[in-house]
């Protein structure tokens, strides 16, 4: 096959000399369709062959990506890929189909169904996505490629879409061999394309997903494989400094308390880069509650939530990121004591009629749910929380965000004096820790254990037998503490160290409460429970 768009890349050190408006009021350049973002953008005319109105209502980033396939094509796949490196896989993709349908020998139009076909960071891939994924990588083979570089980039998604070798026993397990494989051979492509700005976010992202594999129980954090991506994609932003790929993955990569600090300006300046895009509208946040900034987690997520809201009305996928963006406006709002704001976050999601199933949708559904009566400490609430709520998910397929409501329930329940329903909801929190423990999801189902623990040491304590339950509790906390927050939640939705806090205060072990609160605060800094407890801790 002839190359039909022989575009050269960018040279190393170089800045960028052209890329796709994915933005505002864009006009077509002669030179194949590929565009420029300028401040001035917003000035610039529509393009008028625009295939996706949505798409051109607004920025998205700088996207070069140049493909052995037709002008129009070309386009498409430069949109997409925008989309991607936002992750909003599922707008993403129509763009890389729209431009298989343009030229029918574009074998990097179906490399990019493929990428969309697994989200390395959030879950392992559903039969579904799985298919889909082979499917694609199956038909770009056999079209074939022109150049050696997207040979390397069709061998990258195929490593993930191979079966690995030997099969591994659960979902979790099998997710964890494929990303690396991933990984690998991104590393090669990034080697052998050191110029290549993508290659380089690519591997990146492939780094920190697989560090998200590697939670494990009672190991001291290890932020050396975020660093290392990080400090990566720091190598790029001068030359590409509008580029989405850049901004979102060094947020993931400085993700922790330890780290956040370091993404702090890009956090701020995301927006500038794409001021509608319902997820990078939300990943600032991100850094924002590892920071304790409570007023810009609910600012930027409102931003989100209402970027989300508009596209829902075509889009049922974006119903997930509204969820997601919402769970973080009330962990926000109960930070800062906003109570009549927490309630109209909590009756904005009792008025979905519909949510995309997916995850991250049913835990942060179920979390800010949860979040709202134990972080005020309305005990009885809490323990009459209506599992399962809203029903517009299948919550059975989602045991993580369903064990919430029972850890509301069961701590509710305890806390204000029913031990009987609280040994009831705390089985029901063990045996879907059991459940994700079978399915090889072991960081949920050590999360879920932390809390089955945290329920039953309550209702100890409750009975009487102190020591029993101080020292579940602190054993409890040690479980949680050892596991990193997840990317999928803003936060536990009661840390167990705070928990274990109130006990020893209760106990009037008043040095020992102070440690727990401020070991509490240095995982999730500026706490409002944390810091109350503390005063109190003084006032005795």
């Amino acid at each position: 096959m002839t190359p039909r768009n022989p575009l050269s890349l960018p040279k190393p050190g170089g800045t960028p000399k052209s890329g796709t408006i994915l933005g505002h009021r864009a006009t077509t350049l002669a030179f194949v369709g590929i565009l420029a973002v300028s401040a001035g953008c917003a000035q610039l005319d529509q393009r008028p062959d625009s295939q996706d109105s949505q798409v051109h209502d607004h920025q998205m980033g700088v996207v070069d990506f140049p493909v052995s396939c037709d002008t129009a094509a070309q386009s498409e796949i430069e949109t997409g890929l925008a989309h991607l490196h936002h992750m909003m896989y599922e707008q993403a993709r129509p763009h890389f189909s729209t431009a298989a349908d343009l030229d029918a020998d574009c074998a990097m139009a179906h490399w990019g169904v493929a990428m969309t076909s697994f989200q390395p960071l959030w879950h392992p891939t559903s039969d579904t996505d799985m298919e889909r994924g082979k499917a694609a990588v199956e038909t770009a083979l056999a079209l074939g490629v022109d150049t050696d570089r997207e040979e390397q980039y069709l061998a990258a998604v195929s490593a993930f879409f191979t079966d690995p070798e030997p099969a591994q026993d659960s979902r979790a397990r099998d997710h964890e061999a494929r990303v690396m494989a991933w990984k690998q051979a991104q590393r090669e492509l990034h080697t052998a394309y050191p110029e290549d700005v993508d290659a380089a976010a690519f591997y990146a992202l492939a780094n920190v997903s697989y560090a998200t594999t590697q939670f494990s129980p009672d190991q001291e954090a290890d932020y050396t494989r975020q660093r290392q991506a990080g400090a990566l994609l720091e190598d790029y932003l001068e030359d590409h400094p509008q580029h989405p790929g850049l901004f979102h993955y060094l947020i993931h990569a400085y993700d922790s308390t330890e780290l956040a600090p370091k993404a702090e300006d890009i956090a701020r300046e995301y927006d500038q880069l794409a001021p509608e895009t319902v997820h990078a509208l939300h990943m600032p946040s991100h850094i924002f509650v590892r920071m304790g900034l409570w007023e810009e987690t609910i600012e930027w997520n409102e931003r989100s939530a209402a970027a989300a809201r508009r596209e829902m009305e075509d889009d049922p996928h974006a119903s997930a990121h509204y969820v997601h963006a919402l769970d973080y406006i009330m962990y926000g709002h109960l930070q800062l004591g906003n109570e009549a704001e927490a309630q109209q976050t909590l009756e904005r999601v009792h008025d979905l009629d519909e949510i995309y199933s997916a995850s991250f949708a049913a835990y942060n559904t179920a979390a800010l749910q949860a979040r709202y009566y134990l972080e005020q400490q309305d005990w009885q609430a809490a323990a009459q929380l209506e599992p399962r709520t809203p029903d517009a998910l299948v919550w059975e397929d989602f045991p993580a965000g369903e064990a919430l409501f029972y850890y509301a329930r069961g701590l509710g329940a305890a806390r204000s004096g029913d031990l009987a329903q609280a040994e009831v909801e705390g089985e029901q929190l063990q045996a879907l820790a059991d459940t994700l423990q079978a399915a090889g999801d072991d960081y949920w189902a050590y999360m879920t254990e932390a809390l089955s623990q945290a329920v039953e040491a309550w209702t100890l304590y409750e009975r009487g037998d102190t020591d029993q339950a101080l020292a579940l509790m602190s054993a409890a906390a040690d479980l949680e503490d050892s596991m990193d927050k997840h990317p999928t939640t803003p936060g536990e939705v009661l840390p167990v160290r705070e928990l274990y806090g109130e006990l020893l205060l209760q106990e009037n072990r008043l040095a020992e409460a102070e440690a727990a609160f401020e070991a509490s605060l240095e995982r999730t800094p500026n706490r409002r429970n944390a810091l109350q407890q503390l005063d109190q801790v003084a006032i005795n």
